[in-house]
């Protein structure tokens, strides 16, 4: 058998001889923080891996799951007849690689109570990426 030995994820963890080996990047979901990639084998053209969501290499035992680390942001709500963004617990869970901060989300002092969907539930972990005036990106570090 030639190739590179790839990891399969099935009922058991395997081992599969193949040209190229495919896996999930991280993404920095909530549920897992890796792209939904299946850990698979392909031949050099047979399978596309746009780089967003899935990771190509050729090595033997190449295509692990990224290791992640919870991390914590604080959630905001808007009260019943409040006029303004209030901090709220508990905090929300999200995703990082090791060794790193997550980024949360923040109200910008631009935010008003109609922005709330913008930092309330996942949003704060989730939105990181939105480059939006009324949110202002601050780290985890010591969360």
């Amino acid at each position: 058998c030639t190739g590179v030995q790839c990891l399969i994820k099935q009922w058991y963890q395997r081992r599969v001889r193949a040209t190229k080996c495919l896996g999930p990047v991280y993404d920095g979901s909530t549920a897992t923080g890796h792209s939904t990639q299946a850990q698979a084998c392909a031949a050099a053209t047979d399978t596309a891996c746009p780089a967003a969501t899935c990771a190509e290499c050729t090595t033997d035992d190449c295509n692990v799951i990224p290791t992640v680390v919870d991390y914590k942001c604080d959630d905001y709500e808007v009260k019943t007849d409040a006029t303004a963004i209030t901090v709220k617990t508990p905090q929300v869970t999200g995703k990082k690689l090791p060794d790193t901060d997550g980024a949360c989300k923040t109200p910008s002092d631009t935010a008003v109570v109609g922005d709330i969907a913008l930092f309330s539930g996942q949003a704060v972990c989730m939105k990181f990426a939105d480059d939006n005036a009324k949110c202002v990106t601050v780290s985890s570090a010591g969360r």
